[in-house]
């Protein structure tokens, strides 16, 4: 059986999960860029601001500099109000620790209380992922709406099991 410490070597080696290297950044403020379609949904912080692409999926923007800075990809790339994340990527220069607060965070906040999005996670958790949930379930603002919820394999369907600030965090 693995350690956690060899978990997390398999998680950054299989694809960085949580750090957008600059090819990463550039890739995507290409698609960006070309996005006609693109809609801005306002400011998240001071300095940045959130745009959600024709695909569903949405960019976080540096006001000053006009560069995406991160990406969350959305499983259920639709027209409604649900957003199932696929994966979270932020620059590297754009951490909390670099700037002093998750720009994730501060998404997942302002989609669903400025905008009314359903904000699930996919299945896998990287230890970055659940720290997101972890600040959100223990912030006043956002702890009542963060749901465990349990997926069954066979049919892939989901049942909420409570509130996720009054579990166990072994238990979700």
């Amino acid at each position: 059986m693995k350690t956690y410490r060899q978990l997390l070597e398999d998680i950054e080696m299989v694809s960085g999960i949580g750090h957008m290297g600059k090819h990463d950044v550039k890739a995507v403020q290409d698609e960006h860029d070309q996005d006609t379609r693109k809609k801005n949904l306002g400011k998240i912080h001071k300095d940045y601001s959130i745009h959600r692409s024709q695909f569903g999926d949405f960019n976080i923007v540096h006001d000053k500099s006009k560069k995406v800075v991160g990406h969350i990809q959305n499983e259920t790339p639709t027209k409604s109000k649900h957003l199932k994340v696929g994966l979270v990527a932020i620059h590297k220069d754009h951490t909390k620790k670099k700037i002093g607060h998750s720009l994730a965070v501060a998404a997942y906040k302002h989609l669903h209380g400025k905008h009314g999005y359903t904000i699930h996670s996919d299945r896998f958790q990287s230890p970055g992922g659940a720290s997101i949930w972890q600040h959100l379930m223990k912030d006043p603002k956002t702890k009542k709406h963060v749901r465990a919820v349990i997926t069954r394999k066979m049919d892939g369907d989901t049942k909420d099991i409570g509130q996720a600030s009054k579990m166990n965090p072994a238990d979700i």
